[in-house]
């Protein structure tokens, strides 16, 4: 540093200046490299974070799948316990599997295998205990609900789907049968998902949820995580887990920052030792740096689609294809239209990223949402009610507009509400363009508030909309709904 201000001394005016100037782009300049190391190690995280979350998801919902089979025993024999043994002897054929049970009323009377699961016998479900308030849920709302890591009676830990059941009475009544449920060893059954090999990529991740029994966080994997940098949920049947994850290295302990700024250094001595020729060089070092910058955003827009891509819908993947597999045994030809629906939802997905000037006919993306409402019709049954007024149009439009939307609109709009609710989608001319609506009777949100904090998804509409000449986006949301027009013109023409 002597040596750099003993040159800066001796150098003009404008010598004196262009070493300066240089060093306070150094900084600059490693300022946004260490946001450029940030943003991919946030990008990383949230990699991992899918990741975790859609083998959470897929390892349970393997096993607990198996209730579904249990529910459609019971109701094909009207309620009648035939050759319960037997059936749970195949269902429980696989490790991983603790138990198989039948509790009419909400009291276990059957449990497979008996020897070491003696004590479950006459347990009442409606009574207080261990994982028996997801249960009671569960009778509440008439939906499966994932109980647990919860201490067992007969020892041990388990995770459990409790199930209820109804039958159809000969009135055409449904009526209560009980609880069918189907319970898993832990911490065996998530033996596959190994943390160590994400502590190996420099983070620290725990699984946990919130005990329904005691209210208090419950580690279920990993060690607990101070000031994660994500959290993220997973839905797993109508319960909650959470994954938080966080570097291990805190900011400053980045070899890239020292050597940026080392390099930076160094530049700057050099500099003050070559003043007569620094404008060229300068020059040549801005067309450089610009050049690595811009290489830099395209790569971190690269790795950012690709983590995307790679995440689509996890849980609307693993629900579908378990309904599939539920509609195989009980309903072949809704299963064969299905496994059609989700084959041109996931070809419209992979096809848009070639779209042609990232355009796509408004006919190839209303297929595309016919499919993939049609799939959560399957899923979400009467919850779920789709009305159409979509003329014969046909127009270029950005891809991915309406399909993300309507998603948006049966995620948050319809899933949340009590007894469901109902979307609405039409198109019409108007004017020199087209209107596309998108309407829900959600319980509506903030636009400005979802627009600024959460909503990636209308973030990366608005962006593709912004990309060409008088396309736009208009949010109207209260709590009688939330209601999405879109404007687009005959032709479509880049800003």
């Amino acid at each position: 540093m002597k040596r750099l201000s003993h040159l800066l001394r001796l150098s003009s005016p404008i010598g004196r200046l262009v070493p300066v100037l240089l060093l306070c782009a150094t900084l600059a300049v490693t300022a946004n490299v260490e946001d450029s190391r940030r943003r991919r190690e946030y990008s990383q995280m949230q990699y991992i974070a899918s990741t975790v979350s859609a083998e959470s998801y897929q390892t349970i919902s393997q096993h607990l799948s198996r209730v579904k089979v249990l529910e459609a025993v019971l109701i094909q024999s009207d309620g009648q316990v035939v050759d319960f043994e037997a059936v749970a002897q195949r269902l429980i054929g696989e490790p991983g599997v603790r138990n198989v049970l039948f509790a009419p009323g909400g009291v276990v009377t059957e449990v497979y295998p008996l020897e070491g699961n003696e004590g479950v016998l006459g347990l009442d479900l409606n009574g207080t205990g261990a994982g028996n308030k997801e249960a009671q849920a569960a009778m509440a709302s008439g939906e499966m609900i994932m109980a647990g890591p919860f201490e067992l009676i007969q020892g041990g830990m388990g995770i459990a789907g409790r199930l209820p059941v109804y039958i159809e009475t000969e009135a055409n009544q449904r009526e209560f049968w009980g609880i069918v449920s189907v319970t898993l060893a832990y911490p065996d059954i998530l033996s596959g998902l190994s943390l160590e090999s994400i502590a190996q990529q420099g983070f620290a991740c725990e699984l946990w949820r919130i005990n329904a029994d005691t209210g208090l966080r419950q580690t279920i994997l990993g060690s607990p995580v101070a000031n994660a940098a994500i959290t993220e949920a997973i839905s797993i049947y109508n319960s909650k887990w959470y994954i938080s994850i966080a570097p291990l290295k805190p900011w400053y302990a980045h070899a890239s920052l020292w050597f940026s700024m080392a390099a930076g250094l160094l530049l700057t001595f050099l500099s003050a030792l070559t003043v007569r020729n620094y404008e060229s060089i300068e020059r040549m070092k801005g067309e450089a740096a610009q050049s690595q910058i811009l290489a830099l955003q395209r790569q971190i827009e690269y790795d950012r689609a690709d983590i995307m891509l790679s995440q689509i819908s996890s849980h609307f993947f693993y629900h579908t294809l378990n309904a599939i597999q539920a509609l195989i045994v009980l309903d072949p030809a809704s299963a064969s239209k299905m496994a059609g629906d989700f084959s041109r939802y996931l070809r419209f997905r992979v096809d848009s990223v070639d779209a042609k000037r990232g355009l796509v006919s408004f006919r190839e993306e209303m297929r595309s949402v016919r499919a993939y409402a049609d799939i959560n019709l399957v899923l979400l049954g009467e919850r779920l009610r789709l009305e159409y007024d979509v003329p014969d149009l046909d127009f270029m439009m950005p891809v991915l507009t309406v399909q993300p939307i309507v998603e948006n609109a049966i995620m948050h709009g319809v899933q949340p509400k009590i007894g469901g609710g109902t979307v609405w989608i039409s198109a019409h001319e108007d004017g020199d363009g087209y209107l596309v609506t998108v309407r829900d009777d959600g319980p509506g949100f903030d636009p400005a508030l979802a627009e600024s904090t959460t909503s990636v998804g209308l973030r990366n509409i608005q962006k593709r909309m912004e990309r060409y000449q008088n396309c736009t986006l208009d949010i109207r949301s209260g709590p009688e709904g939330t209601t999405v027009t879109l404007r687009f013109p005959r032709r479509m023409a880049a800003t």
